[in-house]
C-alpha cells in the first residue's frame, strides 16, 4: 500500500533569501561608489568587486550600469519618502510636498546620482523613457494626488490640464537643479512657486 507521508519541508534560514541579499549588496555598492567617484569612473567591474559578487550576478537583474544606478537611487531614497498626509488646505499640501522633494534633492549624494542619470538619458532613448517612468512620472503622480484632494475641497479648478500643470511645477525645479544657476531650490522657492501658480489654479470662490 503506498505511503501518503510527505518528506519534511526543508528548513529555511531566517532573514532574507540569499538572492535578495546579493541584490541589496549590489545596490548598496552602486550608491556608495557613485558617492565616491564621478559617475563615468564607476564601472560594473568596480560595483561587482565592492559588492563581492561576480558580474554575472549584476547582469542577472540589470542590463546596464545606468539601469542599476537608477534602481539603486530610487530604492534607496525616492521610494522611501512617506506619502504626504492630506490637510484641510490643498495649497499648503502642495507647498509642503515641494519643500520635501526639494530638501530630498538637495542631498549631495542624491543630487550627484540624479544629475549623472539625466546626462546618461540624453544618450540613450530607452533609458530616458525608463528614467521618466521611475522618477518624473512618479512625481507627477504625487502631484495628481494633491490635485484630486484640492478638487474635493473645492479649492482647485477642475478645467486645468493636470499633466501641463505638473510639468510646469516640476519644470521650475529642474531648471534650477540642472542649469547651473546659484538660485536655490529651497523652502522659499517652493512657497513662491505655489504663490505664483495659485491665481491660475484656484476656484473663484476661494480667490
Amino acid at each position: 500500500m503506498p505511503s501518503h507521508e510527505t518528506a519534511p519541508a526543508e528548513k529555511r534560514s531566517p532573514g532574507r533569501p540569499r538572492s535578495e541579499e546579493t541584490r541589496q549588496a549590489i545596490l548598496d555598492a552602486a550608491v556608495a561608489l557613485v558617492g565616491e567617484r564621478d559617475y563615468r569612473d564607476v564601472s560594473i567591474d568596480a560595483i561587482a568587486a565592492a559588492a563581492k559578487v561576480g558580474k554575472q550576478s549584476i547582469y542577472r537583474w540589470w542590463g546596464s550600469k545606468a539601469d542599476l544606478v537608477l534602481d539603486a537611487f530610487t530604492e534607496h531614497s525616492l521610494s522611501r519618502m512617506p506619502p504626504l498626509v492630506p490637510s484641510s488646505d490643498a495649497f499648503a499640501d502642495l507647498e509642503a510636498d515641494l519643500q520635501r522633494f526639494f530638501a530630498f534633492m538637495r542631498n549631495e549624494l542624491v543630487a550627484k546620482g540624479v544629475r549623472s542619470l539625466i546626462a546618461e538619458a540624453q544618450l540613450d532613448a530607452e533609458f530616458r523613457a525608463n528614467l521618466y517612468e521611475r522618477v518624473h512620472h512618479v512625481r507627477c503622480i504625487a502631484l495628481r494626488r494633491i490635485f484630486e484632494h484640492g478638487y474635493k475641497l473645492g479649492q482647485f479648478r477642475t478645467d486645468v490640464d493636470e499633466d501641463a500643470l505638473a510639468h510646469l511645477i516640476h519644470g521650475a525645479f529642474w531648471y534650477r537643479f540642472l542649469s547651473g544657476t546659484e538660485d536655490p531650490y529651497d523652502d522659499a522657492f517652493a512657497r513662491e512657486v505655489v504663490r505664483l501658480l495659485r491665481p491660475g489654479m484656484e476656484t473663484s470662490r476661494h480667490s
